[in-house]
């Protein structure tokens, strides 16, 4: 880190970062996968329920999720 890194925020970067939070829509987890790794734009009629990437990644998170609750 530099020596700057323990300073306030600028001006410019506290109005970037309060219009980023209001710009830029939350991705729930569940979906992110077809927001950041898809690259289709839209899901056909019954492709989201068949989709391999989806349930896959669904399948890792909910094994994630489990073992973050047995841990103390």
């Amino acid at each position: 880190m530099n020596e700057t890194s323990d300073k306030k925020p600028g001006f410019l970067r506290r109005l970037g970062a309060s219009l980023s939070k209001r710009l830029v829509a939350q991705v729930p987890d569940e979906v992110s996968c077809c927001e950041f790794d898809c690259r289709r734009a839209h899901c056909a009629e019954g492709d989201w329920e068949r989709c391999s990437l989806r349930l896959d990644y669904a399948e890792r998170l909910r094994e994630t999720r489990a073992q973050d609750r047995k841990e103390p």
